[in-house]
């Protein structure tokens, strides 16, 4: 089994990345943490940073980037044949399921073929919905407010929403074990469950109302065009809900057994975990939380 030297991670702050670098590094081997705002500074879109990335590295975590030049395509080629050429003979990348959609993805299409056809060995992780993303802005803003809406296609459709922490162990695994090579790894949690259902859960944890409300994929794409929206932008958002609706998040996948050997982590104990932090809790000041019930 080849033993990786240096190991860069790109998005080295992010949800999964923050986590393959701490992972790595408790198995002894030296990584190098790149990111926009890290001590290795990493933009997709300044090749200018490439090279204190990737030189003297010889294996790489890509998380993709999702920018407006294309939804990051055109950069990850350009990033990957530079590091080919400098010696990068692994990669591990973190894709997205809507490349295997029906209809399928392009941009997540082509944020992968780089990587398949860079001559290197690979290994492509596809997972579902993160979990975490009931902790991003938007969605942690309406948990705590009590009301959150979301744009669907179709109302309901049930999604394998997957924990980080199974992505970046996976990946880990990936690069510390033998035969994943060519590999695509399609991730997700152990059961599959609406937005509406999984925001119930989380109100029933909380102890307290947070609605639910869908926005019809045709409602948002008229405003869309009202206010301007790149074209891009919207074909995209249009592309990643057709898909889900035709049921690309829907089926469960056994890639976190097959690599870890165990099932993955469920929803309930991140929601668990995510209220015993206090993300959800209302925040009235500078340290301070208050509880008031949403009306």
């Amino acid at each position: 089994m080849v033993v990786w030297q240096r190991v860069l991670v790109t998005g080295a702050t992010g949800n999964t990345g923050s986590r393959v670098v701490a992972g790595l590094r408790q198995r002894g081997i030296e990584v190098r943490a790149a990111s926009r705002s890290g001590a290795v500074r990493f933009d997709w879109d300044e090749p200018d940073t490439w090279a204190a990335a990737v030189t003297g590295v010889d294996a790489m975590y890509l998380a993709t980037p999702m920018t407006n030049a294309g939804f990051g395509a055109a950069a990850v080629g350009d990033f990957v044949e530079y590091a080919v050429a400098q010696g990068v003979r692994r990669i591990v990348l973190l894709a997205g399921r809507s490349a295997r959609a029906c209809p399928s993805s392009p941009y997540m299409r082509a944020l992968e073929e780089p990587v398949r056809a860079s001559g290197v060995e690979w290994t492509v992780l596809s997972p579902g919905v993160f979990q975490q993303n009931f902790l991003t802005e938007g969605w942690r803003a309406g948990i705590r407010t009590g009301a959150v809406e979301r744009v669907e296609a179709v109302p309901d459709v049930p999604v394998d929403f997957i924990d980080v922490a199974d992505i970046a162990e996976v990946a880990v695994r990936v690069f510390t074990g033998a035969g994943h090579g060519g590999a695509t790894y399609e991730l997700s949690g152990p059961r599959a469950l609406s937005f509406r259902e999984a925001v119930g859960l989380i109100a029933r944890t909380l102890d307290r109302p947070v609605t639910y409300r869908r926005i019809d994929l045709a409602d948002w794409l008229a405003d869309a065009r009202a206010r301007e929206l790149p074209d891009i932008q919207v074909d995209f958002m249009t592309v990643n809900q057709l898909g889900q609706a035709g049921g690309a998040y829907s089926v469960l996948h056994t890639g976190v057994q097959e690599v870890l050997g165990r099932a993955p982590s469920p929803f309930e104990r991140f929601v668990r975990e995510a209220a015993a932090t206090g993300e959800w809790v209302v925040r009235d000041g500078p340290g301070r939380a208050c509880t008031t019930r949403s009306r």
